[in-house]
């Protein structure tokens, strides 16, 4: 009996230093996201409540294939997923959440709720239902290489129309917007701000000065960083992580002017989660000024990231007061003026129409379009007659929206890209 007792004892014994809370995470997020929160979050956690906490981080390969796994989930269990916590992938995704009903309601307390305002610059950073808060916020702009520029004798980019100018030829590095949604939504803000025909013409000109279209959204990044090229269209934090790590006298990054806008990041806790009260403190953890600064200071500064920069924008007013002179950029989102809010409805659905119309008429059509733009860019300057032609859209803007109905038939799309590569061609071969 005295035995069992002991064995009963040193059994319960064990498994107390054993047990530790468990959260799950859903996340699109890059890896440096993980290996700077994660840790500091398990130390956070075992300081603040007295035990360990074991992070499991699912990714399915990027925000689409996260959505789609979560559908699956839920399909085969209405009540829950397994999943605590979605965390990341734009406004646009979460709305879709809320509205599939996968996203449960929790409210911050009132001293984390005092440090996010309900927006800037007009954008929520939290759903008036309370389902899912922003954790960051991003934005898009030009990235440049210093030197590259300084010694190739280019002026440092200011707005998207500089881009368009044949000082740029050969400069610059795109991602195909089908393979990447920052390169769509890029595209997308210019076509907001400058309207169908000029934003097209913008976007040609734009073209013709790039020397390649990669598949992957780092992959102009990388150019920038190793010189290949000078300049990139880009989303903030990946150009900020790298002026982090490499120095801005050596990098440059540039928000356009009254052609920026604002993303925020959100963060919410799924419909059913197994570990409700964990996901409610790591939803406190990342708001927090602590989680906050992870974001907006450089590696190994104290209270930054200790392998890698990130680079993003925070939402806790109280974490830019702190890190004042020391941030990675200097841009405040709730002091800074000229941001502008980005029509998600119009464009989430013209995405996969606008997607293939810039594929087929600048991208598959690059070669062609080059060899056009080398013959009518001379010098600093393109004949504005002949600058019409080579950018004109190859359609107009209402029979484009016409079409956003019908791209579920198979066949018109096909017929439809088969025709604009065809004119396309036609068209810059003319100006050859």
């Amino acid at each position: 009996m005295k035995s069992w007792l002991i064995a009963s004892t040193l059994l319960c014994s064990s498994v107390s230093a054993w047990a530790k809370d468990t959260l799950v995470i859903l996340s699109p997020h890059r890896k440096s996201i993980q290996e700077e929160y994660v840790p500091l979050f398990t130390e956070y956690y075992k300081k603040t409540f007295k035990t360990d906490v074991d992070v499991q981080w699912l990714d399915q390969g990027g925000t689409s294939d996260d959505v789609r796994f979560l559908r699956a989930k839920y399909a085969n269990n209405k009540k829950s997923s397994g999943v605590d916590l979605f965390w990341g992938g734009g406004t646009a995704t979460f709305m879709e959440l809320q509205r599939d009903g996968f996203l449960d309601t929790y409210k911050l307390p009132a001293e984390l709720k005092a440090q996010v305002p309900e927006n800037t610059a007009g954008i929520p950073l939290y759903d008036k239902t309370h389902t899912w808060y922003a954790s960051a916020m991003s934005s898009f702009g030009v990235f440049f290489n210093k030197k590259i520029m300084k010694m190739d004798g280019m002026p440092e980019p200011k707005t998207w129309q500089d881009l368009g100018s044949p000082v740029y030829k050969d400069n610059i590095s795109l991602t195909d917007p089908r393979r990447s949604g920052s390169a769509n939504t890029m595209n997308a803000i210019i076509l907001q701000t400058m309207g169908w025909d000029k934003g097209w013409e913008l976007l040609t000109a734009i073209s013709g000065n790039a020397r390649s279209f990669t598949h992957s959204s780092t992959d102009p990044i990388k150019a920038v960083v190793s010189g290949d090229v000078g300049l990139a269209m880009a989303i903030d934090f990946y150009a900020l992580a790298k002026i982090g790590d490499l120095g801005p006298d050596n990098l440059g990054f540039v928000l356009p002017e009254g052609q920026s806008v604002l993303d925020p990041d959100p963060i919410a806790i799924l419909k059913g989660a197994p570990n409700r009260k964990v996901a409610e403190r790591f939803v406190q953890f990342v708001l927090s000024v602590d989680g906050q600064k992870l974001l907006l200071l450089p590696k190994g500064v104290p209270g930054g990231p200790k392998m890698s920069s990130l680079g993003r924008m925070a939402v806790n007013t109280k974490a830019y007061q702190e890190t004042e002179g020391k941030r990675i950029s200097p841009a405040n989102p709730f002091t800074q003026k000229g941001f502008i809010m980005l029509d998600l409805e119009r464009a989430t659905k013209m995405q996969r129409v606008f997607n293939d119309l810039v594929g087929a008429t600048l991208v598959d059509t690059h070669d062609d379009l080059k060899k056009a733009w080398k013959k009518i860019a001379k010098g600093k300057s393109v004949d504005p007659a002949k600058l019409a032609v080579f950018g004109k859209p190859a359609l107009s803007e209402a029979e484009f929206m016409k079409l956003v109905d019908r791209w579920d038939d198979e066949v018109v799309r096909n017929q439809t890209i088969n025709a604009w590569v065809g004119a396309s061609r036609q068209k810059y071969k003319s100006l050859q």
